[in-house]
């Protein structure tokens, strides 16, 4: 049994064999001829936020590899933590029912605490804006797949940085490969928190803080966008400041170098224009579609098969 809580518990050996599992989960779905290694097992999916890609991949993944789904994709009111149970009790009577068991929630750190009275493996599916490991993840496969390399690249981070789960689930991945340049690229209202850059200068991390695109895009490889997190803001005037001060347009599309790639966790709500949808350096969507190859692979570490 694995936990998946954290990016930070990966070493480079572990992201080299989840990356190449990833690639056989690929091409057994590509010629539908996939093994049911979960025959006979249960995966419970709860989520305390909304979510479409994550949830609905990780039911997919489990399905695909023949095994049964328990769900509820609104735990907040369809559970007893309604009534008050805590996460803890939660845990241990999920542990009666499923073999590996996905948790989003809005609270950072709840993940970490179910693990610690959970018999059978916790997967992170998100922890309010701390991290997203699953994403990682399917975000390092994608940069692989579509560049061929996880060194020598300038990836950017634009848009809401102050509460991207993504970026602080990919940026401990792709510090294990040499050579690659970061861009923080944001308002200052959004911007990294000072802790977080505090933690990169430390570690010897190359990057550059930067507050619009327009410098910054004939350097990237990849240019990773987020959304203005509305559900992370406490009262909505202030989303309201800041929502539409970061739009990824599709007349910037000219500066971008024709290999790059723009990805984004999705949903998206305002910060890519519609027209930038149909450029083929829009990696957005194939990035969700793999999604799906390394939620199955991840599925298969945590229940050590």
């Amino acid at each position: 049994m694995k936990h998946i809580l954290s990016a930070n518990q990966f070493n480079k050996n572990d992201l080299e064999k989840i990356l190449k599992r990833a690639s056989v989960m690929e091409k057994q779905c590509k010629s539908d001829k996939i093994k049911k290694l979960l025959i006979n097992k249960i995966v419970a999916c709860i989520f305390f936020e909304p979510s479409t890609r994550t949830r609905l991949s990780f039911e997919t993944a489990a399905l695909k590899l023949g095994a049964q789904v328990i769900s509820t994709e609104n735990a907040m009111e369809n559970s007893s933590v309604y009534k008050g149970e805590t996460i803890e009790d939660m845990t241990r009577m999920l542990c009666c029912y499923a073999d590996a068991i996905v948790i989003r929630h809005p609270k950072t750190g709840i993940t970490e605490i179910a693990s610690k009275v959970s018999t059978k493996p916790i997967i992170n599916a998100g922890d309010g804006a701390n991290q997203h490991p699953t994403q990682g993840f399917l975000d390092l496969y994608t940069i692989k797949k579509e560049h061929g390399r996880l060194d020598n690249l300038t990836i950017a981070f634009g848009g809401d940085l102050l509460y991207s789960r993504t970026l602080r689930s990919l940026l401990p991945f792709l510090r294990f490969y040499k050579n690659n340049k970061f861009y923080f690229i944001s308002p200052k209202e959004l911007e990294l928190p000072r802790e977080f850059i505090k933690e990169l200068k430390n570690d010897g991390v190359f990057f550059e803080e930067l507050r619009s695109l327009e410098n910054a895009l004939p350097k990237l490889d990849v240019l990773y966008m987020t959304r203005v997190q509305k559900e992370r803001f406490a009262n909505n005037s202030d989303y309201e400041k800041v929502k539409n001060l970061f739009i990824l347009k599709f007349k910037h599309l000219k500066n971008l170098k024709k290999n790059a790639i723009i990805m984004h966790p999705l949903p998206k709500i305002n910060e890519i224009e519609k027209d930038v949808d149909n450029d083929p350096r829009a990696a957005y969507f194939r990035q969700a579609q793999n999604g799906l190859y390394v939620r199955m692979a991840l599925l298969l570490y945590a229940l050590g098969l």
